[in-house]
């Protein structure tokens, strides 16, 4: 019998682990022995599926939406970020997994670029729907100095482009300060503006009475602006000091604490920002609130949520089989930047039923690692810093 090789027996390792906690021992490197011994406990479904792993060498997929097998991402953006994907699976159908790695070295592929170790992952892990091909991988290896934005084979190369634009000016200017966390969910969500529209967002975490209170305004349109000063005026904090309870300023007062794109941001409603005083000792703190309603975009140039659309052209219509183009031109009133979006119109539907049935069920408790059976032909785009 033929003795297995040498990448074989590394993974037979990981199988050892599995086999201590069922009282297996391996004991012989003969490949037909150990597959008898696997196949006694698991099956043979099972035991093709762990000798498949060892020889690949890819990471197991262990959760829905991430797997931080490099370390990088802070406790607060990966729920953010959880949360941001859940929204995009629930409701728009995109299965978007996001993987950091040390380097992918480690895992001894044979890759020598993250380009194909990221197609390669991708296929082994079946992100995305298996009709649609609409899956995302954002992988970092932070050792490799290197991000991968890889697209299922349903995208057009149309979208390489977009996910380079992401790559290029939300990635790569936080990587290059080490803010790889911050990198990772800032960029993700310009990921899922350039598939989907305006990313979702939430409002900051408040206590759920205040937050009751709040969403009361924001239910009817015509009061959605009362509903957020609402929000704002309910917040006090607690003077780390003096232990007293801060008096908010109004916003005349407040803009003597806030930057120039920070005062046009209240001045617009895009952003509502407030500044609280500590009556004792006179610190001030800020805090503020997305407007979830607003036309203003964050601008990709001086990051304030300045950035409106000033003209849409439709390149090409939503059809009942495919979705349509249109190209937006936009302009920050902070500091004059000016772009060209390509937006992505709806593709149309018969009936909201017929469209909500249409998509496979992904996990919404992020425990799951259950995939689609997408696939990527390699589209995409990486960036180096």
């Amino acid at each position: 019998m033929a003795t297995i090789s040498g990448k074989l027996r590394q993974g037979w390792i990981l199988i050892m682990g599995v086999s201590a906690l069922m009282g297996l021992v391996f004991c012989a490197p003969d490949s037909a022995l150990g597959n008898a011994n696997v196949q006694s406990v698991l099956g043979q479904t099972a035991a093709d599926s762990l000798l498949a792993q060892a020889r690949t060498g890819y990471p197991q997929r262990q959760d829905a939406q991430i797997n931080d097998y490099g370390e990088v991402l802070l406790p607060a953006d990966a729920a953010h970020l959880r949360e941001l994907l859940e929204q995009v699976k629930t409701i728009n159908g995109i299965e978007i997994v996001v993987v950091t790695v040390p380097s992918i070295g480690v895992y001894e592929t044979g890759d020598d670029a993250i380009e194909s170790f990221a197609t390669n992952l991708f296929n082994a892990w079946g992100i995305g729907d298996a009709q649609r091909n609409d899956g995302v991988l954002v992988l970092f290896s932070e050792g490799d100095r290197a991000v991968r934005i890889e697209l299922g084979k349903g995208y057009s190369r149309v979208y390489d482009a977009r996910m380079q634009t992401v790559i290029d000016d939300y990635m790569l200017p936080r990587f290059r300060t080490s803010a790889y966390s911050t990198g990772l969910y800032e960029g993700t969500q310009a990921l899922v503006g350039q598939l989907t529209g305006p990313p979702p967002t939430a409002l900051e975490k408040l206590p759920w009475g205040w937050l009751i209170l709040g969403l009361g305004g924001l239910v009817s349109g015509g009061v959605a602006i009362a509903g957020y000063k609402l929000l704002l005026n309910l917040w006090r904090p607690q003077c780390e000091l003096c232990q007293v309870r801060m008096t908010n300023l109004s916003d005349t007062e407040a803009k003597a604490h806030l930057d120039a794109g920070q005062i046009l941001e209240l001045e617009l409603q895009s952003v509502f920002h407030t500044v609280a005083e500590c009556p004792q000792c006179h610190k001030h703190t800020a805090r503020h609130f997305d407007n979830l309603i607003t036309s203003f975009e964050s601008c990709p140039s001086c990051h304030y949520k300045t950035l409106e659309e000033v003209q849409r052209t439709t390149v090409k219509e939503p059809t009942y089989y495919s979705p349509g183009e249109a190209l937006a031109k936009r302009h920050c009133r902070h500091c004059d930047h000016s772009d060209q979006k390509t937006i992505t119109l709806a593709q149309l539907h018969h009936s909201p039923s017929s469209s909500s049935s249409s998509f496979s069920g992904g996990s919404s408790s992020g425990g799951s690692s259950s995939s689609g059976g997408g696939s990527s032909s390699g589209g995409g785009a990486s960036g180096k810093w």
